[in-house]
């Protein structure tokens, strides 16, 4: 290849001093507010956004992205557009996201970096990225350290402040940090009004800080030695968060990225690839390009660079790569001008033959036939484990078995598998499914949990108040697959005047779905003929009292819908918030017409939640399942064969002559309260006159 060396000329800008936030208190007035790095106590109040209350937030471009949470637990991803205050919904995120303490947008690789609490280790924070199109968050690594803030400088470089005040320099790849010193700010540690942001144009680096003292003060940060200097009050006590100062990359007539770009490595697996993109257009002012521009293209493995002269704006061009080796490669795309470069686009591909990606579908069943079988089945991986081509004729599978670390299957060439050799005990399992193939082991994908074991004997109770008792071994359902399912919490229930050690499983309503969701028992032993009485606590939330909730029984042939039936005519209705009542209902079980008319069999026990859509939570404390069926006593029946003759004389003599305590009536055969020699003359006449 030919390589042109391109020399560009970085243009002057004057300081951007317009800084944006957004307040948090007082809580009537919570909107987008707008003031200057000189006079930070001057705000503008700018738009609002009425689905939640704002969290945290960072600045790209003129686009305020920001992250909050409704009265439900939702967060919502939304952004603000600083020029005209007009709010616009991205994405509800459900129960199914972590709201960050702070944002930071990097614009060296067009990503939004997030800090938040880890979700795998107390006391320490983390950081991960946002995709702003659909809200996915990525965590990246964990932090040594509990952080409040976070902001990304013109070159990429991450920085963190920790609740102890002090500054960092992470490497946002991996979390590794260098500790830079003390800012000399005793920050407010209960809440996370924190955030800092770069005036990028000029590498300054600022605080936006609610304070122990309870102000919220702008600040700047030296970030050689991270010592901050107060600048002044922010507004009259306005909490900001999301602080974001405006910031253009490029110069003005510079061109503005190149689109649709994209590496395609060769199908077959050969080591080479196609890089194609559309060149711009337009400037950063978005003036139309004249003239001609060159492209840079870098291969950021090698370091090569290449220069494809005279192309035309809006060309849809493309470039043949061809590499030494197997492996991932990143590509960068520049486009260039007279008055300087545009921002890089990069994409990234496998070249080469690929070790496979995770199989897809893991799940794990009940055998329909055999009560201790567990089946999995998997789809069989279609690229590679870093989106490369895999050689699928080579395809096989391992199976772990997670519970005991045991290796239950290898080299499997067909996509499915029945677990015959289960514990002994009632156990939750889980499986790994590990593909591989002739070029490597690929990419593991987890089955669901599946309950399965002996079945529980009656009676049966369940508290929920801890995951290794009994909350374990109870199934999630969602039913109406609306992503709105039952949820285990733990140390959850403060608010309930419950005591932090209490756990529960908990159902949020969904806004516009009517809730069809399960929490369903382990296998549980019944006997055709008898009567049973099923009992659940329960209550419903506090923070919307008003609202009631619906739940009803049902009697279940697994773990999915197949066979479920209602128990009971109607459902009931929760409606006392923080307070927990028990429900019951009794139900009859039936001779099925096969075998002896009380034969035992195996089946299962759910509790359903029903309520109205936009309704709160449905608190479940614990469930309990027992046999009510009145017992029959003989006269006589000492050991209990339903049968009076001579085998009964001998167990009671065992009983007297051991001076046995006993509750066995059919033992007191004279009536009269004492179990002794006259009962076996009592016992003695019965037979006889039979």
């Amino acid at each position: 290849m030919v390589t042109v060396a391109v020399m560009c000329s970085a243009m002057s800008a004057t300081a951007q001093t317009t800084a944006y936030g957004y307040t948090m208190l007082p809580s009537s007035s919570q909107s987008m507010i707008r003031f200057t790095t000189e006079e930070p106590s001057s705000v503008t109040t700018m738009g609002t956004y009425d689905k939640a209350e704002p969290r945290s937030g960072a600045l790209a471009r003129n686009i305020l992205y920001m992250m909050g949470v409704d009265d439900d637990f939702n967060v919502w991803l939304y952004r603000m557009n600083t020029e005209n205050g007009e709010s616009q919904t991205i994405k509800n995120l459900r129960g199914e996201a972590t709201t960050p303490g702070d944002m930071s947008y990097d614009y060296s690789t067009n990503t939004m970096y997030f800090i938040a609490n880890s979700e795998e280790t107390d006391g320490v924070s983390a950081i991960g990225t946002i995709n702003l199109k659909d809200g996915k968050m990525t965590f990246i690594s964990d932090l040594p350290y509990y952080c409040k803030a976070i902001a990304i400088d013109a070159r990429g470089q991450m920085y963190v402040l920790t609740n102890s005040r002090h500054l960092l320099k992470v490497n946002k790849s991996n979390g590794e940090c260098e500790v830079i010193g003390s800012t000399g700010v005793t920050l407010a540690s209960w809440w996370n009004f924190q955030s800092m942001e770069f005036d990028r144009k000029n590498g300054v680096l600022y605080l936006a800080a609610w304070t122990a003292d309870e102000k919220t003060s702008l600040y700047t940060i030296n970030i050689n030695t991270g010592r901050a200097t107060l600048v002044g009050d922010i507004g009259d006590g306005a909490h900001a968060i999301a602080l974001g100062i405006p910031y253009e990359p490029s110069s003005g007539s510079a061109p503005e990225r190149v689109t649709d770009a994209s590496l395609i490595a060769d199908k077959n697996g050969a080591l080479r690839a196609e890089l194609t993109w559309t060149n711009p257009e337009i400037d950063y002012t978005g003036s139309a390009l004249t003239g001609t521009i060159s492209i840079e293209i870098v291969n950021k493995n090698t370091g090569e660079k290449t220069v494809l002269e005279n192309c035309q704006p809006g060309e849809t061009m493309h470039y043949n790569i061809e590499v030494a080796s197997t492996g991932m490669y990143e590509f960068t795309i520049t486009a260039v001008n007279e008055a300087g470069a545009s921002l890089e686009e990069t994409v990234e591909a496998w070249i080469g033959h690929d070790s496979p990606a995770a199989v897809g579908n893991a799940t794990a069943k009940l055998n329909r036939n055999e009560l201790l079988v567990n089946d999995l089945s998997w789809d069989a991986p279609t690229t590679g484990a870093h989106g490369g081509y895999i050689h699928k004729a080579s395809l096989k599978y391992d199976i772990v078995r997670l519970n005991d670390s045991q290796v239950i299957a290898k080299d499997l060439t067909e996509t499915n598998f029945s677990d015959d050799r289960l514990l002994k005990d009632l156990t939750r399992y889980s499986y790994d499914i590990i593909a591989k193939n002739v070029d490597g082991i690929g990419d593991i994908a987890q089955t669901n949990d599946l309950v399965n074991g002996p079945a529980v004997e009656c009676p049966y109770v369940a508290p929920f108040n801890t995951w290794e008792e009994s909350g374990q071994y109870w199934t999630i359902l969602d039913a109406n697959n609306d992503q709105y399912p039952f949820v285990w919490y733990k140390d959850f229930m403060n608010m309930f005047g419950q005591g932090g050690d209490k756990c529960f499983y908990i159902y949020q309503q969904h806004e516009t779905n009517n809730a069809y969701d399960f929490i369903i028992s382990p296998p549980i032993q019944f006997q055709e003929g008898h009567e049973y009485k099923i009992t659940a606590n329960v209550s419903n939330d506090d923070i919307a009292g008003y609202r009631e909730e619906k739940f009803r029984f049902y009697n279940m042939s697994g773990y999915d819908m197949v066979g479920a039936m209602p128990l009971g005519n109607e459902p009931f209705t929760v409606k006392h918030p923080g307070e927990f009542r028990d429900y019951s209902l009794t139900f009859q079980v039936y001779d099925d017409g096969y075998g002896s008319d009380d034969e035992t069999f195996v089946s299962f026990i759910a509790l359903c939640c029903c309520s109205q859509y936009g309704m709160g939570m449905l608190l479940v404390n614990g469930i309990s399942v027992e046999d009510i069926t009145p017992v029959i006593v003989i006269k006589g029946d000492v050991n209990g064969d339903s049968e009076v003759n001579i085998a009964d004389i001998n167990a009671l003599i065992d009983i007297i002559l051991t001076d046995e305590a006993t509750a066995n009536t059919a033992a007191d055969i004279n009536g009269d309260g004492e179990i002794n020699i006259a009962d076996i003359n009592a016992l003695i006449d019965i037979i006889l006159t039979m």
